[in-house]
């Protein structure tokens, strides 16, 4: 005699069950639309749940401490906190999370800086949806997923390692930070001086310093930057 097996043979709970984890996913843009459209096309991943949105870093942080995301996937230029400054808070408050800054634009400073601070991935927002699903599960695997093209950008050298100050890339340090911001509201350099209590000289060499890491030519140069980064907000 031949059995078949039939599932109501057995009562459910003998019966074998699968349980796939979701991979729990914060998105972060200040665009909404944009926002929609990404979990519109990340709803085709069985594997992957959006969670939360946000539209600045500074929400965006809160949310990664409350929820221990498995992944972010952000863009750098918001108002309040930028993409770049929350992505270093996010790896203090949750270790375990991984960050995948999708952004317009792939300047190599970006894309350096980010790198030092131990995001997962990088792509721009040009990208298709086979490369975002594919970033997405190298990053989740533990791998670090960064665009061809940017891949590229990241390891050209440093064309101005003639000029005074700093001979290789570095990330701003707080106070270049806080003078281009200043810059940034037409402050001249003595009056960033008066503000930050500094010389004149010492503010001279941060801008200096400041030109060189963001290859900048001229203020218009660092103006773009800044503007990209999302501090004129």
């Amino acid at each position: 005699m031949v059995y078949q097996y039939c599932s109501t043979m057995l009562p459910r709970a003998f019966l074998p069950t699968m349980v796939t984890q979701r991979l729990s996913l914060i998105l972060v843009d200040d665009q909404s639309m944009f926002l929609d459209g990404i979990e519109s096309l990340l709803e085709r991943m069985p594997d992957v749940q959006v969670i939360a949105k946000a539209h600045n870093g500074r929400d965006a942080l809160g949310l990664v401490k409350e929820h221990k995301p498995d992944l972010v996937l952000m863009d750098i230029n918001m108002p309040g906190m930028d993409g770049i400054e929350a992505s270093k808070h996010m790896r203090i408050a949750s270790p375990d999370t991984k960050v995948i800054v999708l952004s317009m634009y792939g300047h190599r400073e970006f894309v350096l800086e980010l790198l030092d601070s131990g995001v997962g991935g990088y792509l721009l927002k040009t990208t298709g949806k086979d490369e975002l699903m594919a970033a997405i599960r190298a990053v989740a695997d533990g791998k670090q997923y960064i665009a061809q093209e940017l891949r590229d950008l990241a390891a050209k050298a440093d064309r101005h390692t003639d000029r005074e100050g700093e001979d290789k890339y570095g990330p701003l340090t707080k106070r270049e930070v806080q003078i281009v911001k200043l810059i940034l509201k037409e402050h001249t350099t003595q009056e960033i001086a008066e503000n930050l209590f500094l010389s004149i000289p010492t503010v001279e060499t941060h801008r200096r310093n400041i030109f060189h890491k963001l290859d900048c030519r001229n203020i218009a140069g660092l103006v773009k930057y800044a503007m990209e980064r999302g501090w004129g907000h």
